[in-house]
């Protein structure tokens, strides 16, 4: 499997920052302009890390839970800067009536309890992150922050090029994706997923273990770019082991939105049962593609 391309990859800690009132800032708009590029303008992916390095500058510890929070809140702020930026429109394949971006916090490696992205139209659940190669329903774009990792091994973010794939293998968007129980969003379809890992996916190649990342995607399912993780491990079985994510994603008010959402990819809205899933539903899209080469090397530095 391949790295991600150095091309679309951000180092924030060349950047300018500023601590104020316990909160990181830009200083000018270069990252921002540069997402843009990127994702809106370009190739629909980008990297932003090196945020152990901005919070030394400042005399702060990556391994610190507070200070970590602190550049959570900046790579969100970054990310609601560039929606600020961007027309959502013209990558949304059905018009909706986006409200807001909201941030979410999920543990990628143990159960989520209590959880819904969406409380105003979606009900809470059990929740497991979804690791097999897949987009989030209803958001054109979405920004996903991981690390600091504890005790974990492997989960290490897969941009997935399905634009690619599906003008190579002329499958047609609505074609590609099926639901999946227990949550809201689409798998790509498990006949395509191996040669999509094989031949179209590219693996962030970054120590989740002391650094913290922003992954920004162009997520649409047509003409966008799905994403995986491969499987996260614990070091020691025998120690607690964390995986956070920050998921950033447009929402709406209203359910009918989801519902149009669906119905454009001649799938239904589903009704995710509010447990966990056991057995084969957990192996196919909560466990994490098999670590194969580069993918897996940087978690095991």
């Amino acid at each position: 499997m391949k790295t991600l391309p150095q091309y679309a990859i951000i180092d924030v800690s060349a950047h300018r920052t500023e601590l104020v009132d316990g909160r990181l800032q830009a200083v000018g708009d270069e990252i921002v302009a540069e997402l843009v590029r990127l994702v809106a303008e370009g190739d629909g992916v980008a990297l932003c890390h090196g945020l152990d390095r901005t919070l030394a500058s400042h005399g702060l510890d990556v391994h610190n839970d507070q200070d970590a929070a602190v550049a959570r809140d900046y790579l969100e702020s970054l990310f609601r800067a560039f929606g600020a930026r961007v027309d959502v429109a013209p990558y949304s394949p059905v018009v909706m009536d986006y409200d807001r971006i909201a941030g979410m916090d999920v543990d990628g490696y143990n159960k989520n309890t209590a959880f819904t992205p969406n409380g105003d139209h979606t009900a809470e659940r059990e929740f497991l992150t979804t690791k097999c190669v897949h987009f989030d329903s209803a958001t054109p774009f979405i920004g996903n922050i991981y690390g600091p990792n504890t005790n974990i091994r492997g989960g290490v973010p897969v941009v997935c090029d399905t634009r690619a794939f599906c003008k190579d293998a002329g499958v047609a968007p609505g074609d590609l994706v099926e639901l999946m129980p227990h949550s809201y969003n689409v798998a790509v379809r498990e006949e395509y997923s191996e040669r999509i890992l094989a031949d179209y996916a590219s693996a962030v190649d970054v120590d989740l273990s002391s650094d913290l990342v922003m992954v920004v995607l162009l997520n649409e399912v047509a003409g966008g770019l799905a994403h995986a993780g491969s499987e996260p491990r614990p070091v020691d079985p025998s120690k607690p082991s964390r995986r956070p994510i920050r998921h950033l994603e447009y929402q709406f008010a209203e359910g009918v939105e989801l519902a149009k959402w669906f119905e454009h990819y001649g799938l239904d809205v589903p009704a995710p049962i509010m447990q966990a899933p056991d057995g084969d539903a957990r192996e196919r899209y909560h466990r994490g593609i098999a670590p194969v080469g580069a993918e897996d090397g940087a978690s095991e530095r």
